[in-house]
């Protein structure tokens, strides 16, 4: 039996969906539960372990992700969409993909040059791979930051252009992403 591969199924598959949502829960928990700074050591630790765990569970899930949208059928774009929202939605999910790899790096590299031990759900240590600078370390933790900044401000636009094609245009585009 041939397969014709430029078919465009309506929903994106089960692994996909997977993904999508896993990587949102995932990054929700990160961005809104990774506020250290006035935690007791102990705890600070441990949240920065689980951070640091689920930063590099992103990196995984983002290239199994990426590597998933490349080599599978996926839906079609809306075809009542203008042109330059298609272009818009594109550009996003490539943003989403490099913020995936840019937020983890910083934050790897932010550990190296720290004074304290960080560790990938408190199993590989991280830290101290690199000489002891704070000056490097503001820099890499502001990277980050704002990497992160900017993969909640994408979420907002995502939540908002989904709920603009389920309650304005009303073309069951947000079904294509559940089971």
């Amino acid at each position: 039996m041939i397969m014709n591969v430029n078919i465009s199924p309506k929903k994106y598959d089960l692994v996909a969906q997977f993904l999508h949502w896993s990587m949102t829960l995932i990054l929700l928990y990160l961005i809104f539960f990774s506020h250290f700074e006035e935690l007791p050591d102990a705890v600070m630790e441990s949240e920065i372990e689980l951070h640091s765990g689920l930063g590099l569970l992103i990196v995984v899930l983002g290239l199994v992700r990426w590597y998933w949208r490349k080599t599978r059928p996926r839906p079609a774009p809306v075809e009542t969409d203008p042109p330059w929202q298609t272009r818009a939605a594109e550009i996003t999910h490539q943003a989403f993909y490099a913020l995936f790899l840019l937020a983890p790096a910083a934050g790897i590299v932010l550990a190296g040059l720290v004074a304290y031990p960080v560790r990938i759900f408190g199993l590989i240590e991280i830290s101290g791979w690199l000489a002891d600078n704070e000056g490097a370390a503001e820099l890499m933790n502001s990277v980050h930051g704002f990497a992160a900044d900017l993969i909640l401000y994408l979420l907002i636009v995502h939540v908002a252009a989904a709920l603009y094609h389920q309650f304005v245009k009303r073309d069951g585009l947000i079904w294509r992403m559940t089971p």
